[in-house]
């Protein structure tokens, strides 16, 4: 066990693409824009030791440049590591955005999973290990969480994932990480993209938790969220909900009890 807290912030599915037509919105080009520096500011704010990108942050490989300069621009704000993985309209096939448009051109801080049978990220000053895996293709063939593997002792180990948390497996749907894929995959927490509104799980010692799309009018009412979570030697996994542009909600979640 890590003697030190770990704070991150967990975002996905903002989908960002500077031709849609739902308008400016307080200077920026669309809701999207809006909601992600939202977030940014959030980490800005706030100081986290990590800010994640669980997938789908492009709507598609047709993306802009100024699209791709609108996320430099705001990555270049944040002190802390962002790591990011592909999703399922951002995926790293032949015709990726991220073969376009180089991932390592955001920051020296940025570290994309690039990797299409999974990377670790190795942060010893903050004791923690963090394990993604790029998909290139969203099918029922592959698997989010295929090739999990841990190799730092005393790390917190953190996971991200795109993809739809099933019970077991079911014939023709894609990107399906099952119940007991995430119990045994031995992370002390799983960062979930893919469903655009807040869920949270417990499966065995591994909390999981969707922190949905951060732009509302992706996911209605359900939808403006981004998740804080901090990993503490004493309290567990402790989860803070929180809205954007409005009224911020917190839930928290201790040693898997939701209060």
């Amino acid at each position: 066990m890590p003697d030190r807290p770990l704070r991150f912030i967990h975002t996905s599915d903002v989908h960002l693409d500077s031709t849609s037509t739902r308008g400016e919105v307080e200077g920026y080009r669309n809701v999207a824009e809006h909601a992600f520096a939202q977030v940014v500011h959030a980490v800005v704010r706030d100081e986290p030791d990590l800010f994640l990108i669980v997938g789908d942050l492009f709507d598609h490989a047709r993306i802009k440049d100024r699209d791709f300069e609108f996320v430099q621009t705001q990555l270049a704000k944040v002190r802390c590591p962002v790591i990011l993985i592909p999703g399922n309209h951002d995926v790293h096939d032949e015709n990726s955005v991220w073969k376009k448009h180089n991932p390592h051109e955001l920051g020296t801080h940025v570290y994309p999973i690039m990797q299409l049978d999974g990377d670790l990220l190795e942060f010893p000053a903050l004791q923690t290990t963090v394990w993604g895996r790029a998909m290139d293709e969203h099918s029922p063939s592959f698997e989010p969480l295929a090739g999990v593997k841990r190799n730092a002792p005393n790390h917190w180990f953190v996971g991200l994932a795109h993809g739809q948390v099933v019970n077991q497996r079911v014939n023709g749907s894609s990107s399906q990480i099952t119940h007991d894929e995430i119990a045994t995959s031995g992370l002390d927490y799983l960062a979930l993209g893919h469903v655009h509104v807040w869920d949270t799980f417990e499966f065995g010692e591994v909390t999981a938790c969707y922190s949905g799309s951060p732009v509302q009018a992706f996911a209605s009412s359900h939808g403006g969220f981004y998740a804080a979570v901090e990993l503490n030697p004493t309290d567990g996994v402790v989860i803070s909900k929180h809205r954007l542009a409005s009224k911020v909600e917190q839930t928290q979640v201790t040693h898997g009890v939701f209060f």
